[in-house]
């Protein structure tokens, strides 16, 4: 299943597959460069030969190989992300950008990314139950992806209850709003993943009945059903 959303991802959003070889114009000069992944070990250190220039850098894990992103069709460049699976599957990729007498590093994502070609990035990562969504925008000034902050993450998973517990009116305060029925049919729309602990993150869970209140994951992710867990 991983690899076959590792293609899917790449075959839909960059247009290439995983690769140690190519040869594309790279910073829109005509010129085709030759790209080779020239070494890789198991500790995460790479060098990668783009034109003239060799570059080397460490990632979490074993390099096997990079695709051609184009970050934004609208300017001269197409990027080379370098890939590895991660040591628990949690893709990374390091985006490297060639400008003919240097190589600039666009930056580092996690998981899987959807390159949108027009300098935004979203970048999805599972966090046990659903799917968190991060943006990310390239600066054309710095060349840098930046993420764009987000106070909560939409999450839009229902559930049933299998045992009742309370939902409260803030995060903050624990005025009780509601108490969960059994059997009954519950929405979380989003999440505040602000605490370190994944299990404190507070959920903004709506009640069959249409009320709104918040719960943290350590106080319900016992007492639903049909939560899609996956690791």
């Amino acid at each position: 299943m991983k690899l076959v959303l590792l293609i899917f991802l790449v075959s839909q959003l960059s247009q290439d597959f995983l690769r140690k070889v190519a040869r594309r114009d790279l910073n829109g000069d005509g010129i085709e460069e030759n790209i080779r992944l020239v070494y890789a070990d198991q500790e995460g250190n790479f060098s990668i030969n783009i034109g003239s220039i060799e570059y080397s850098n460490k990632l979490s894990d074993s390099v096997d190989g990079f695709i051609l992103v184009d970050v934004n069709e609208n300017d001269k460049f197409l990027e080379v992300a370098i890939h590895t699976p991660g040591p628990s599957d949690d893709d990374e990729y390091l985006i490297l950008r060639y400008k003919g007498n240097e190589i600039k590093v666009l930056g580092k994502l996690t998981r899987w990314p959807y390159f949108m070609r027009n300098g935004i990035v979203y970048v999805d990562d599972w966090m046990g139950f659903w799917k968190k969504r991060e943006k990310f925008v390239l600066n054309p000034k710095t060349e840098q992806l930046e993420k764009v902050p987000q106070e909560f993450y939409y999450v839009g998973i229902e559930a049933t209850v299998a045992k009742s517990f309370p939902i409260y009116q803030t995060r903050e305060n624990k005025e009780v709003v509601a108490n969960l029925k059994e059997k009954s049919k519950i929405l979380i729309i989003l999440c505040d993943p602000s605490d370190s602990n994944t299990f404190k993150h507070q959920y903004l869970i709506k009640s069959e009945s249409g009320i709104l209140g918040w719960a943290s994951l350590e106080s319900f992710e016992d007492k639903l059903e049909g939560l899609p867990w996956a690791d």
